[in-house]
């Protein structure tokens, strides 16, 4: 039997705050992209966790305490359509398995700068709908 997955409505306001921690994940996947030496599934990993959220609280939408970027797109309404829609759903991995493997996949550069200019786009999505 698998767990029961708990969601939480947040205030309004927080999805502020889950911007803003979004936006210094992202900068963080920027500094590392930078980096030579360093586990680069982290970089991925904090440009998941970057996209997930903050435009469901925004609307007053309770949000599962996951790390699934598949289940959370599905709860958007269908007047607040994601950029990429379930494009970017392989990330979540990065969230789960990945962070326990090692070496059994080397990304290349174009494909972080990839993610990066996605991630980029979906916090300015993030960001007009939230109008900060």
């Amino acid at each position: 039997m698998s767990p029961k997955k708990q969601e939480r409505l947040f205030p309004k306001e927080y999805a502020k705050v889950l911007w803003r921690i979004a936006e210094g994940d992202f900068k963080t996947v920027a500094v590392l992209a930078q980096a030579t030496d360093y586990r680069v599934e982290n970089a991925f990993y904090l440009a998941q966790q970057s996209i997930e959220k903050a435009v469901l609280v925004h609307r007053g939408i309770a949000i599962p305490m996951i790390h699934d970027l598949s289940a959370l797109l599905s709860k958007l309404p269908d007047d607040c359509e994601s950029p990429y829609g379930y494009e970017l759903n392989a990330l979540s991995e990065y969230a789960t398995i990945r962070r326990y493997e090692e070496g059994s996949w080397t990304p290349d550069p174009q494909e972080l700068a990839d993610i990066l200019a996605k991630t980029k786009t979906m916090l300015d999505w993030a960001q007009t709908i939230i109008a900060l």
